[in-house]
């Protein structure tokens, strides 16, 4: 896998679940994307094999599922299911929202994305950390 083919991905989403209310993600090459729009979204993640983010399993592959499925990622990666085999320690696996100002400001889901990213390269060198007889057992193939 190459860092280059793995956009990091946040979506907010309207309450009732009806509608993108705005989108943040970032590639390997460290270009940015932050709209609500779900035509260029679908635009930005062409060419990448893998999509990763935190929650994205059972959040936002379903609301962006059209525009992924139009885009040619063929693996998702979700940094919260690895986050408690790598950290085990800690005591919670949620994004950390420090640049939040006040608790009922938005969401930004281009920071967001880009700590998922972050996460992500911190669960990576983690990984690389473990004896190999760990590594086999964390690896699904």
């Amino acid at each position: 896998m190459s860092e280059r083919e793995i956009v990091f991905i946040d979506a907010e989403i309207e309450l009732n679940g009806e509608k993108v209310l705005d989108i943040g993600a970032v590639n390997g090459n460290g270009q940015e994307f932050h709209s609500n729009s779900l035509q260029d979204f679908s635009v930005f993640l062409r060419g990448n094999k893998y999509i990763c983010g935190h929650n994205i399993i059972k959040h936002d592959l379903k609301y962006l599922e059209k525009e992924i499925a139009g885009c040619g990622a063929k693996y998702f990666i979700d940094t919260l299911y690895l986050s408690p085999l790598m950290f085990s320690k800690k005591p919670y696996h949620y994004l950390v929202k420090d640049d939040k100002l006040t608790v009922d400001e938005l969401n930004n889901p281009l920071n967001d994305a880009k700590k998922a990213k972050d996460l992500f390269f911190d669960e990576v060198a983690k990984f690389k950390e473990l004896e190999d007889p760990l590594k086999k057992f964390i690896t699904p193939y």
